[in-house]
């Protein structure tokens, strides 16, 4: 008997085929509902409001689509693009945006930028999130904070800035610079026979043995190069030597610190995550070991045979991990300031140099300029057979006078801040302690205004916003080192001057333009200029790639093959 399907079921039968097609696009309507929901919420809440001039302004709220969200994916993919748009459409020194949850005032005037940092009592964000997101252990805010009762200094920039440092640090810098500039590249064709920052990464490849020209990958050998020689300073040579592979993780931390920092977890599927995660927790095993060899070499036990000479370990670390003795931190707390320290170095002063050396390379009449004006204080040779009296050529030469290059040379010092300020996006972070009443200067803008901040909002300066504004620099995607030579007064002589880059971006540990990462980045890019001729691969002009997001300074969106060969 042939069976009959009931009306109810066919009805029950057709909403269960249909209920995931329902579902998906109910799921996709609700969505975009949603988005314009809140895009259109957001802007009636951020429209400028009638109010008594004489009154101080709050800040209005950015527009965003995003539900809780906010700003956060623009913010994760293109910190700066996203403060210099809203810079640009919101027409305000102070505005919000809008953060998982959190409306954050963020500043871009210069004057009430430093406002706002040249104040002790606003507590700093930047470092207690990066401690607890990227580098592992949140504990050492809490022990430094304890510190000030106990009369236990951790003040790095402090450190940093003391001439018996900076003497220190020049003369074992220049050092380096010195024996290992005309290795820069070896002209081996094997990996075996290259030195470790040529390998892997670097690509370097010999071009024409006979006149001794190699290909590299520009941005991976010199940020391998200078990575390789500021860990050896930092941290001694046998740290490195016994984990070779700490800088290539760094590197991977570094690319990936932006997704670290605002709190993506390993499982999250977007580039580089996982990866970052994983190089994070390497490091951070490698800085505890390290922390327990050197509290046993402190106290004049044997490390082990693996980290036994420690004596080259530089002053600024280890008065770091005195103090974090005195203050009786975890090994996994230690190792959280020491990575953040040592990344904070050496992240800035691998990809400025790298910049730097660019742009010089880039404009064959300033490289000339560049050239001419620190002949007197850095020179490359390299003695003749006949000097010698060996049948065989001796390697090249390098004569490095850092003090006089500081001294003397304005426009290399030029090219330095210039590059500072195309390619660092720092950002800086604080919570307010009490209200603050803001109030620009009459340089910022033509009509200052004043905004009014409540105790307890937290506060963003990106100073990228402020680097790249058309009002306070000309042609500000234009390289122009003689923006910042001026005329001294006094003796009317001409020198560089970084007054006009205003508030500098914050590190973790102070301010990136302090005088150890002037001093180091003029070291290597002196040597490199000197020892060294750079050219596109292809023949044809230097082109100078654009910038990729990461946190500190921007990396290149590509790698610039170039061809070696040394001048001498």
């Amino acid at each position: 008997m042939e069976k009959y399907e009931t009306p109810t079921n066919g009805l029950i039968q057709m909403v269960r085929d249909g209920l995931p097609e329902m579902t998906w696009m109910t799921f996709f309507a609700v969505l975009a509902f949603s988005c314009i929901a809140t895009r259109i919420i957001s802007g009636l809440q951020g429209r400028q409001q009638t109010r008594d001039p004489s009154e101080p302004r709050a800040s209005r709220l950015a527009p965003y689509w995003f539900p809780w969200l906010g700003h956060s994916l623009s913010f994760t993919w293109n910190h700066a693009s996203l403060f210099q748009g809203l810079r640009d459409s919101m027409d305000e020194s102070v505005f919000g945006v809008y953060l998982r949850g959190e409306t954050h005032d963020t500043v871009i005037s210069p004057s009430m930028i430093k406002t706002i940092l040249s104040s002790s009592k606003n507590s700093s964000l930047a470092l207690d999130q990066a401690l607890h997101n990227v580098f592992g252990n949140r504990n050492l805010i809490h022990s430094l904070q304890q510190s000030r009762n106990q009369e236990i200094s951790d003040d790095v920039p402090g450190f940093i800035s003391k001439e018996s440092f900076l003497s220190e640090a020049s003369a074992a810098i220049t050092k380096m610079v010195q024996r290992n500039i005309p290795n820069l590249v070896s002209f081996s064709q094997s990996p075996v026979d290259q030195a470790p920052w040529e390998r892997d990464s670097s690509k370097v490849s010999v071009v024409q043995e006979g006149e001794s020209v190699c290909e590299a990958d520009l941005f991976a050998l010199v940020r391998n190069f200078v990575g390789h020689h500021m860990s050896n300073f930092l941290m001694g040579e046998a740290f490195l030597e016994n984990f070779p592979m700490v800088v290539e993780d760094l590197w991977k931390l570094d690319t990936n610190f932006v997704s670290l920092f605002v709190g993506l977890p390993r499982y999250v599927p977007a580039p580089g995550v996982s990866a970052g995660h994983a190089a994070c927790d390497r490091l951070h095993h490698i800085m505890s070991i390290f922390y327990r060899a050197f509290t046993a070499w402190d106290d004049g036990i044997d490390p082990g045979i693996e980290l036994r000479e420690l004596d080259d370990v530089s002053e600024l670390v280890k008065e770091r991990m005195r103090t974090f003795r005195k203050l009786e931190m975890t090994p996994g707390a230690s190792a959280a300031g020491n990575l953040s320290l040592y990344w904070d170095v050496m992240e800035h002063i691998t990809k400025i140099t790298f910049w730097t050396t660019l742009h010089i390379f880039a404009d064959s009449a300033l490289l000339k300029e560049i050239r001419k004006e620190f002949a007197p204080y850095v020179n490359s040779s390299r003695p003749s057979r006949e000097e010698t009296g060996f049948p065989f050529d001796e390697p090249p030469r390098l004569s490095l006078d850092l003090d006089n290059v500081l001294e003397s040379c304005t426009l290399l010092k030029a090219c330095y801040h210039e590059t500072v300020r195309l390619h660092s996006a720092g950002v800086s972070f604080r919570r307010l302690e009490s209200d603050l009443t803001l109030t620009e200067s009459d340089e910022d803008a033509t009509e200052p205004c004043t905004y009014k901040l409540r105790k307890g909002e937290k506060v963003i300066m990106p100073h990228v916003a402020y680097q790249t504004d058309a009002r306070r620099f000309s042609n500000p995607d234009q390289y122009d080192p003689l923006r910042f030579v001026v005329t001294d007064p006094a003796s009317g002589r001409k020198q560089a001057s970084a007054d006009a880059l205003g508030p500098f971006a914050e590190g973790l540990y102070g301010i990136k333009d302090n005088q150890l990462n002037e001093r180091s980045i003029l070291a290597f890019t002196a040597g490199i200029v000197s020892m060294w001729d750079i050219t596109s691969a292809d023949e044809k002009v230097l082109k100078i790639p654009n910038n990729k997001s990461t946190w500190g300074s921007f990396q290149p969106s590509k790698d610039i093959r170039v061809r070696m060969k040394s001048t001498v």
